[in-house]
């Protein structure tokens, strides 16, 4: 294995989009943010600096709800501080990890308020009489699933672009090989 790739998917643990906060999507964009500052300044605090060479090499960025840890030095992986023969990145890995953990109650928060504030006219549209609210909700809920998910996977179009792209690489090579399966 060569660097580090600690990334933490945030929305797919909560089973949303930053799309779904709504007008809270900028407070939830806040406290990954937030995250991130706390996670460079342990960070600064353990690295051991020789060169500076795998310090510099960090990315720490949010894209979305994706939160990026990510050290392409080859060596990264390696570094613990002297006389100990634990990598540093097993901590910086908990501390993320933690954070993460203390964060999810506030994200969930402004998430269940988002649903709140769409729910009333979403939902009582969807009730059909003789159906109980939690019926149009799970209803709801499923329609909702059902495109995310259709959007996660790329369809025929973009396999084909890719295809057309990297011929001449492993990628598209392995997509024409699964192209010529589906047919």
């Amino acid at each position: 294995m060569s660097g580090v790739d600690i990334s933490i998917d945030i929305g797919q643990r909560l089973g949303a989009m930053l799309t779904d906060f709504g007008a809270q999507a900028p407070q939830a964009a806040d406290i990954v943010e937030d995250l991130r500052f706390r996670w460079q300044e342990d960070l600064l605090e353990v690295w051991p600096v020789d060169t500076g060479t795998s310090l510099q090499g960090w990315e720490n960025y949010r894209s979305l709800l994706v939160w990026v840890l990510r050290n392409p030095v080859e060596y990264a992986e390696y570094v613990h501080a002297a006389g100990d023969d634990v990598p540093i990145v097993e901590y910086l890995a908990a501390k993320a990890e933690e954070y993460v953990a203390d964060a999810m109650p506030d994200l969930e928060r402004l998430l269940a308020q988002a649903v709140a504030e769409r729910a009333p006219s979403g939902l009582a549209a969807l009730v059909i009489p003789g159906q109980t609210q939690s019926t149009a909700a799970r209803l709801t809920e499923a329609i909702f699933t059902a495109t995310r998910v259709s959007f996660a996977r790329p369809g025929f179009g973009a396999r084909e672009r890719l295809r057309e792209r990297f011929s001449d690489q492993p990628i598209g090579r392995a997509l024409s090989r699964r192209r010529l399966r589906v047919r």
